[in-house]
């Protein structure tokens, strides 16, 4: 699974992370797993509709209920580029769905303020499925919210990249876990150190040293240019079934989403934030 000469977009060392899903009107807490209070759109612009129970207070003693609609871009993992048609629903409620346009634009909700819902994007003929979690704001409309998706075509450059250190064969039809750290500037004081519990089976995870190689069975973060642990193979589970936890020698480290789902045909995106005391 090499890694070398491709760029992930990772934030600068301190900075407030930016992540995918993402955005200017995101609050700094972890999204909450339980259904979202929602309401499905029907409109012309390709929104799909869905609903659940109606619920929550009100955004002020006198006004009315403020709901919030998502829009934003669906982008490829490794470049950035737009990708169109994607299919996008919400885990705790698969009928909340909307279409990206050819463009890769969507707009999807509505949302109860302050709260958080798991975005899942389709697996493409050309990209696999996505789980991303996303903060909701407490303004009517959140923009510039990004979701991405890695294309087939990388994971079948890094299954060629580990071949010759006899990973276990990768089993497509189930997920992938990418653990990524924003603050790549950390990497030049020291390794971070990833645990995943339960534990990954030998051949099933790799991480790529300080030049970029990949390192089967590795799950220290060396590379500041793509700052990952990658896992493989990895089942279906339920949020709260993976725990993901991270180390630096001098940084803080936090697990932004601590409890994510994985699925098969699908990359579960876990943003770590190690920042300077």
């Amino acid at each position: 699974m090499a890694l070398a000469g491709l760029t992930f977009g990772c934030g600068d060392d301190d900075s407030t992370p930016g992540g995918a899903g993402s955005s200017s009107g995101s609050s700094t807490g972890a999204p909450t797993t339980g259904t979202p209070t929602t309401t499905g759109v029907d409109s012309s612009t390709g929104v799909g509709s869905g609903s659940a129970s109606e619920s929550g207070e009100s955004s002020s003693s006198t006004g009315p209920e403020v709901e919030v609609t998502v829009e934003g871009e669906v982008i490829d993992f490794v470049l950035s580029q737009s990708i169109p048609e994607s299919e996008i629903s919400i885990y705790d409620d698969p009928s909340i769905t909307a279409t990206a346009d050819d463009m890769g634009m969507f707009s999807i909700g509505t949302f109860t303020p302050n709260t958080g819902a798991l975005f899942v994007l389709a697996p493409l003929e050309t990209h696999w499925g996505a789980i991303i979690p996303v903060d909701i704001g407490s303004e009517p409309l959140q923009q510039d919210v990004e979701l991405t998706q890695i294309s087939t075509n990388i994971v079948d450059m890094q299954i060629m990249g580990l071949e010759g250190q006899d990973p276990v064969p990768a089993e497509l039809e189930r997920a992938i876990v990418i653990v990524r750290l924003l603050n790549n500037a950390a990497v030049m004081e020291g390794d971070v150190t990833v645990e995943m519990d339960p534990a990954p089976d030998p051949g099933t995870f790799y991480a790529p040293d300080p030049g970029g190689a990949p390192i089967l069975d590795q799950n220290l973060i060396q590379w500041s240019v793509i700052p990952v642990v990658v896992y493989f193979n990895v089942d279906d589970t339920d949020p709260g079934d993976i725990s993901i936890t991270a180390t630096h020698p001098t940084r803080e480290c936090t697990v932004l989403y601590p409890e994510l789902p994985t699925i098969g045909e699908h990359m579960t995106l876990f943003d770590v934030q190690c920042l300077a005391p």
